[in-house]
């Protein structure tokens, strides 16, 4: 005898998206405030590098010689006005928004590892929660990395050691942060699984930063 039944099919929930409020918009909003806190001034050492070309063009003669583009070239493509605007102030705005677009794909992803997770184990996952305590600890690690670039421009010659020390140990913190704030009310039998979850974004973020 055929036993004829019917298949069942089942469809995986997606991941929540976020609806936005005031809170998250004014998070977001100081967030690429941030961003751009944290490479302003890096635009600024990368405006002060022209100066030692100005004073020893040879100083750009292994770029040149890399790219087949000299700095003389690229120079006089704009006016001094234009140059000393957008090494200082066009360029840190433009990669901020590069980063923050970036920074909205990695917390998809982020997301995406921790909703999936948390359906396997049968804790409910709360987007808006995620976002807050995400986009909280990274406020702490943009405004952080705005700071330390203020002290390194008084002090240059600590941010050869400094700049790296620095950004590794805010990144830590902030994922501290993180996982303090987004696992209370979470059982403490499901931290291991949360701080598991934490282990590739926190990697990735310890390489990017």
């Amino acid at each position: 005898m055929q036993n004829n039944t019917t298949p069942v099919f089942t469809i995986r929930p997606r991941t929540p998206k976020l609806k936005n409020d005031w809170v998250t918009i004014l998070l977001k909003i100081l967030l690429i405030g941030g961003i751009y806190f944290s490479l302003i001034f890096v635009g600024k050492r990368n405006f002060n590098l022209l100066f030692a070309y100005i004073i020893d063009p040879s100083y750009g003669s292994t770029f040149a010689q890399m790219s087949g583009i000299s700095f003389s070239e690229i120079f006089s493509l704009f006016d001094d006005a234009m140059l000393v605007a957008s090494f200082k102030y066009i360029a840190p705005l433009f990669l901020a928004g590069l980063y923050f677009l970036f920074y909205t794909l990695y917390c998809k992803f982020f997301a995406y590892l921790t909703f999936n997770q948390y359906l396997v184990i049968g804790v409910d996952f709360n987007i808006r929660k995620f976002r807050i305590c995400l986009d909280g600890s990274f406020l702490l690690l943009t405004y952080g990395l705005g700071i330390c670039g203020l002290i390194f421009n008084f002090y240059p010659l600590a941010y050869n050691l400094g700049a790296a020390v620095s950004g590794i140990a805010l990144a830590i913190i902030a994922m501290a942060l993180f996982f303090l704030t987004f696992s209370r009310g979470l059982e403490k039998k499901y931290y291991p699984i949360l701080f598991n979850i934490m282990l590739l974004p926190t990697i990735g973020l310890l390489l990017f930063v």
